[in-house]
């Protein structure tokens, strides 16, 4: 009868170690931690950014490399993905309101031009030929293309308080 309960501390040990591994396990999974472990690609961006912040020669914005992997992944995915960065955040909520008083149009940015999705009937816009499918370039003598040209805020006039 003695010789089981020298056993019993050893099984014991054992149970409550392997319920302790189990655990742990079983919490990596349900956190994503285990599968984001085995994933390879997922690793190696976070080396990559991590040897830039800490070996590159020049100090570098890991945000801004973040930002434009984001984008770029975000780019990859479908036209209607889009990544909207947190400096970007409050004028894209004021446009998905739509409290502005504009030319008499909907549109969108693709890429780097502005165009016309809708144009609303006897508005101003309509009144000046433009159609859906137009893409707009210039307003009022600006650039409205490319790099750091899209900004559409020429278009839509006065905010609306209400």
């Amino acid at each position: 009868m003695k010789k089981t309960y020298l056993y019993l501390p050893i099984f014991l040990g054992v149970f409550f170690a392997a319920g302790i591994l189990l655990g742990h396990y079983i919490n990596d999974v349900t956190n994503g931690r285990y599968l984001a472990s085995n994933n390879s690609s997922r690793q190696k961006l976070n080396r990559l950014i991590d040897l830039i912040e800490n070996k590159y020669v020049d100090d570098i914005d890991t945000d801004s490399i973040v930002d434009a992997t984001v984008l770029g992944i975000m780019q990859n995915l479908d036209p209607h993905s889009v990544y909207i960065p947190s400096d970007r955040a409050e004028a894209v909520h004021n446009d998905m309101r739509g409290d502005f008083v504009g030319i008499g149009i909907k549109f969108f940015v693709n890429n780097d031009t502005i165009s016309v999705t809708q144009v609303f009937k006897d508005g101003p816009s309509d009144e000046a030929g433009i159609r859906s499918g137009d893409k707009i370039l210039t307003a009022d003598g600006r650039k409205l293309y490319g790099e750091n040209g899209t900004d559409s805020s020429i278009l839509k006039g006065k905010t609306v308080q209400g």
